[in-house]
């Protein structure tokens, strides 16, 4: 998913249906339910394509398998897979849909989420979220803008902090609980060819989410729930020095990292302490087993206010595409009950479902990985409660207290997109050698008139109500 999360640049692949059947797939629940939007009678197959950056094997063959249980019971519909890079992902679906091509359903960033709902890219997907009961899903998982609902959850991600118990309790030092304390363990820890944390720091959407943590734990936002600028407060300038501080203790090349590189240090041995989601503890038991009894996760300790990074990952529907009743059946389907859990344990604990009652049979799964890691999943769990985006999330630290607001920045894009403010202004300071007031300084100004001149075209924008 978002995670967007395992970056690489995959070639664009179409899977056909016919290619999916021929696979030997079977299902693995006898009886699906029934869709609840008839398509409309017309001669020939109905073709979805469905946009994907999910390019785990594991959960390709799953999908793969939900699609082939879906046509027993709805035999004109095909539905074509496109695994798309997540480094590509919104500028080749940008393209689609301004030439006007059938995208289907794709998932969507969050950065992109509000600036594409303006120019009319999305389809109002309520009758959906009614369809499966509003109740069920997490609070702020939905994405809501102008009165509708344009994106659907089919996952939570939550980030902690990765660490290396046996590095540790070597070096004589407890888990850390607060940021002095991550930044000695950093220090101690980095001897050798053993690093102390990894951080991304590329002119990328994973830099800006990692830094976010360090900037709302700090009392800092970027903007007011009202939309005001609130990044030039000295809380922000505290969470720049932090992370600059840590960095010193980052491998070589970790300005050019986004998300997947920092699994594959942690999992090599290069660094002693890692922020990422459950994938990590996924791939860990799948490729270094003898981690396992050596690591643990906890809450990130980088400031004193409660919270954390939280990554919604969601379903989109083209407002242009030929099928969109179909569309909708089809993803009400993938994306509620027992094909929802299945799809989401593909990878437990990093896709936590966004339906209540599906997350509570998580915990109950028949897998090796449940069985050993469930303390790790109820952490995340327990920690979703306390989750933020800065593109989803707009002034939810005021005053030195989170409380989370559900209003998206409308200028996301202008301000989080990549190269962007806030990855250039940590570039500058990692690579350009500039002083961290400086950088951050110059951001201030960046940021103020890119959301000036973001204001200035949609002059019919007014304040959200707020605190």
């Amino acid at each position: 998913m978002r995670d967007g999360f395992l970056l690489g640049e995959y070639v664009i692949l179409i899977i056909l249906l016919a290619g999916i059947l021929l696979s030997g797939c079977s299902p693995a629940i006898a009886t699906p339910a029934a869709p609840a939007f008839s398509p409309s009678p017309q001669s020939g197959p109905v073709v979805i394509p469905f946009f994907t950056t999910e390019t785990d094997p594991v959960q390709l063959e799953t999908l793969r398998k939900l699609i082939v249980e879906y046509q027993k019971v709805n035999p004109t519909v095909e539905i074509d897979i496109v695994l798309a890079s997540p480094t590509s992902r919104g500028r080749r679906l940008l393209t689609a849909l301004s030439s006007g091509a059938d995208l289907g359903i794709f998932e969507i960033e969050p950065t992109l989420m509000t600036k594409w709902a303006d120019a009319g890219y999305l389809s109002p997907l309520d009758d959906i979220v009614t369809g499966i009961g509003v109740d069920d899903y997490q609070p702020g998982s939905l994405f809501r803008y102008h009165g509708h609902v344009y994106a659907i959850p089919y996952a939570t991600s939550v980030y902690g902090l990765w660490v290396r118990t046996d590095l540790l309790a070597q070096a004589g030092l407890a888990i850390p609980t607060t940021y002095a304390e991550v930044l000695k363990a950093a220090s101690t820890l980095s001897q050798g060819a053993v690093y102390g944390i990894a951080l991304p720091g590329g002119q990328n959407i994973a830099t800006v989410d990692y830094f976010s943590v360090f900037l709302w734990q700090n009392g800092g936002d970027y903007f007011s729930c009202d939309g005001k600028v609130v990044f030039d407060q000295p809380q922000a300038l505290e969470a720049v020095k932090k992370w600059a501080a840590l960095t010193h203790y980052a491998p070589p090349g970790f300005t050019v990292w986004g998300y997947n590189e920092q699994i594959e240090a942690f999992l090599q041995g290069r660094v002693a302490m890692a922020m990422y989601a459950g994938r990590l503890g996924v791939a860990m038991a799948h490729k270094v087993p003898s981690l396992e009894d050596r690591v643990t996760v906890v809450f990130p300790p980088f400031g004193p206010e409660h919270v954390t990074l939280g990554v919604h990952s969601r379903f989109a529907i083209a407002a242009g595409t030929r099928n969109k009743d179909a569309a909708k059946a089809f993803l009400q389907w993938l994306v509620s009950g027992d094909r929802l859990l299945r799809y989401d344990m593909t990878v437990p604990g990093h896709m936590i479902p966004p339906l209540l009652s599906v997350r509570e049979k998580a915990l109950q799964y028949h897998s090796p990985y449940v069985v050993k890691h469930a303390d790790w999943m109820r952490k995340f769990n327990l920690w979703s409660s306390y989750t933020n985006h800065p593109a989803m999330n707009m002034g939810s630290v005021y005053d030195h207290k989170f409380v989370r607001s559900d209003t998206a920045p409308p200028w996301a894009d202008a301000v989080f997109s990549t190269p962007g403010i806030i990855d250039t202004m940590l570039q500058e300071i990692t690579l350009g050698g500039k002083a961290p007031e400086v950088a951050w300084q110059e951001a201030i100004v960046r940021m103020k008139a890119a959301v000036s001149e973001w204001k200035l075209r949609h002059p019919e924008w007014y304040p959200p109500s707020c605190r």
